[in-house]
């Protein structure tokens, strides 16, 4: 006998039995659809996410049984360190751009996700911000690179190109996600020869001070993650673009917390038109969703009660000419707006909104948050915004690459559902084509 409560782990839907199993081992959540082994509690679908927290059975007098919750210890408690005194710029964190931070732990150097040149999702994304003069030696001097997930905001081909071309050996972490980071590194043409694959909740030890833990995230654990880092006994927590990070299972006090906030993103409601996607209830919609979002964001903050809390992973626009309507439509949130409401909410968390070049002491911030020498800003003469972006440079390699692309293989449908998982169904595929495809 097993039993777990009826309680999904991807976002606390209800399960009920799956129809579609004839061996009556699986039941399915009404939620979203994802399907639960109970004869191990594992979930098929998505298969290698989450297993299912298991009740332990008691059996009493008689016939009687008693279901007992045991609260495993939380991954990062493991061999836990009390938080030392830090020497002011002992720990500097300087914002690059969206979700690229340089971090420095003493003598070690870690960076975030590094997009700090060309586009994203093919030419739809662009920078915001102007990166600091010096990113590229930022990047070839750090001592490890932390990539969250395989978005190419986060994963920048562009960018990893160039600092492949100067530092090819340059240290880089992914979790072991279902769906690699590095998927297409060898079609992609960036030489990169030292890439870790780390499984996710286990302590990476870099050296006597510093140590980093990756975990997934709770709705996409198939590709998304977070990550953690402590120096000295004191945590960073950034939980990057995931929606759900660790289940909502998180570290709570750690002394600084970074997260994305911006929304915008999808093509929902953008691409639809008629009935009632009237221009009217696309942008109340947009105006209910990012407010939902900035709430949701928030109540997390608030939860989790960091010391410092900065906004990232959201400075980016959609600058290429032909975007113009999803850039004045699909607007998103304001990093200030949520700082604003996380401070009503929870007037002991300092919030820092950062710009390019920006350096938070953390040392100095934690002792004093009003010190005016705890942020040091960029110079007043930088540029902070860009206003060019060499459209035609990327966009033109982007289209050199449509010989490549897995749409013109005729096996790429069967390919991609079975990747996806699909199985046992009659599958209809309807397939628009077009005669131009347009960047």
């Amino acid at each position: 006998m097993r039993a777990c409560r009826n309680l999904c782990k991807h976002q606390g839907g209800l399960f009920i039995k799956d129809i579609e199993d004839l061996s009556s081992r699986s039941v399915r959540c009404t939620k979203h659809n994802w399907k639960l082994d109970v004869s191990t509690m594992e979930y098929i679908n998505p298969p290698k996410s989450f297993c299912q927290d298991e009740l332990v059975i008691e059996r009493g007098e008689g016939a009687g049984l008693s279901l007992v919750e045991l609260n495993p210890l939380n991954p990062w408690d493991a061999d836990p360190k009390d938080p030392e005194a830090l020497a002011f710029e002992e720990v500097q964190i300087t914002y690059i751009t969206h979700a690229c931070m340089d971090l420095k732990f003493g003598d070690t150097r870690m960076v975030f996700d590094p997009w700090v040149i060309g586009p994203a999702f093919a030419r739809g994304w662009w920078l915001l911000h102007e990166p600091p003069a010096d990113w590229l030696e930022r990047l070839c001097c750090a001592d490890l690179i932390y990539i969250s997930h395989m978005h190419s905001d986060h994963l920048s081909y562009p960018t990893l190109k160039k600092l492949a071309e100067i530092r090819p050996d340059v240290p880089i972490y992914v979790g072991d996600t279902e769906r690699p980071v590095f998927w297409y590194l060898e079609q992609s043409g960036v030489k990169l020869i030292n890439i870790h694959v780390v499984p996710f909740g286990v302590w990476q030890k870099v050296d006597k001070n510093l140590r980093f833990m990756i975990l997934m995230d709770g709705v996409h654990p198939e590709m998304d993650t977070c990550i953690i880092v402590e120096y000295k006994g004191h945590k960073i927590l950034n939980t990057v673009d995931c929606t759900r990070p660790n289940g909502g299972k998180l570290p709570q006090n750690v002394d600084l917390m970074m997260s994305d906030f911006a929304g915008g993103a999808s093509g929902f409601p953008m691409t639809f038109n008629g009935g009632k996607f009237t221009e009217n209830w696309k942008t109340q919609f947009i105006k209910t969703e990012r407010k939902k979002l900035l709430n949701y964001k928030a109540h997390i903050v608030k939860d989790l009660s960091p010391r410092i809390y900065c906004p990232f992973a959201g400075y980016f626009v959609e600058a290429h000419p032909s975007d113009k309507y999803i850039k004045d439509t699909n607007l998103k949130n304001d990093p200030n707006e949520l700082n604003k409401l996380i401070r009503k909410n929870s007037s002991n968390i300092f919030t820092w909104t950062p710009k390019p070049g920006a350096t938070l002491d953390l040392a100095r911030m934690l002792k004093d948050p009003t010190d005016s020498k705890s942020i040091t800003e960029p110079p007043k003469t930088t540029k902070i915004f860009k206003d060019s972006w060499d459209f035609d440079i990327y966009i033109n390699a982007i289209n050199a690459s449509l010989e490549d692309m897995i749409f013109q293989n005729p096996l790429w449908k069967e390919v991609y559902f079975t990747w996806a998982g699909f199985a046992n169904y009659n599958l209809v595929i309807r397939v628009c084509c077009f005669t131009t495809l347009m960047y």
